[in-house]
């Protein structure tokens, strides 16, 4: 079968638009047609596949861009931690053999649909990690009353709170106090940020749920801040509306069938260590 791919990188990476190139002079010599870009600059195009070279938040970024036609990516990690990009540039060749051989395998996981208004003006966003509300007013806690399926559960009173996927539960949300998902599983995280009560802690809901955040200063000032996947950041009035769901498409990962998650979480986390 003749594939066709994309290759985005990180030009801040040292070396990764060299290897960008010389991957793609591979494929490009086992008949695949190619196109390479820098991740400043990238649109989607339907291909096959995509292998995004830099760090998890080069892949960020190309998920969300890619993730609309449904194409599957694959990350090479130039970048310290690694986490979503689990596979080094001396894998990367046996893992394309693998596929010229037995095909694409995939992964499948859940995507964040995040909307609310800016300006009058609806925004609807993609988050492949999560989704962060918070005060603009420094320090000041905000109060946030959390709505599921349309009806009222509690209001938290913290810094702010992570609206996370299970793929996006070992990021922020996990340097919050919230717990390891599975990435598999069919839900998603609410995580506080340093709540100021001890009985306010982190949720589990259903991917089926559609949640509702209500932002507000205390003082009833300022603005209330949502960042996806702490990429793109926008800026709303006081008792602003954040409505979070499930995306209609679903995150399509190349596995790398030589690593399972969990040792993953082992040598990039040190889990259990």
């Amino acid at each position: 079968m003749k594939y066709s791919a994309g290759i985005i990188y990180n030009k801040s990476k040292p070396n990764a638009k060299k290897l960008a190139h010389d991957i793609a002079a591979w494929l490009k010599s086992n008949k695949c047609r190619v196109f390479v870009c820098d991740s400043h600059s990238v649109k989607a195009k339907k291909v096959d596949f995509v292998l995004s070279i830099g760090g998890d938040g080069t892949m960020l970024k190309v998920v969300r861009t890619f993730s609309p036609l449904a194409v599957p990516v694959k990350g090479i990690n130039l970048g310290s931690l690694g986490f979503l990009t689990d596979t080094d540039p001396n894998e990367i060749y046996m893992l394309l053999k693998d596929i010229f051989t037995y095909g694409i395998k995939i992964e499948k996981r859940a995507l964040l649909s995040v909307e609310f208004e800016q300006n009058g003006k609806k925004i609807k966003k993609i988050a492949t990690n999560d989704c962060v509300v918070r005060s603009t007013s420094g320090s000041k806690l905000i109060n946030v009353a959390v709505s599921v399926d349309k009806k009222s559960t509690t209001d938290y009173k913290c810094d702010g709170i992570i609206f996370a996927t299970p793929t996006g539960s070992t990021a922020y949300s996990l340097a919050a106090s919230g717990p390891i998902v599975v990435p598999n599983l069919s839900v998603f995280i609410l995580t506080p940020i340093c709540p100021h009560t001890l009985t306010q802690r982190p949720m589990i809901l259903s991917d089926k749920n559609e949640v509702e955040l209500k932002a507000n200063n205390k003082n009833k000032s300022g603005n209330i801040l949502i960042s996806i996947d702490g990429q793109e950041n926008f800026y709303i009035p006081n008792d602003g509306k954040v409505r979070l769901s499930l995306y209609k498409k679903q995150l399509k990962l190349i596995k790398n069938c030589s690593k399972s998650y969990f040792e993953t979480l082992k040598t990039k986390l040190n889990w259990g260590v």
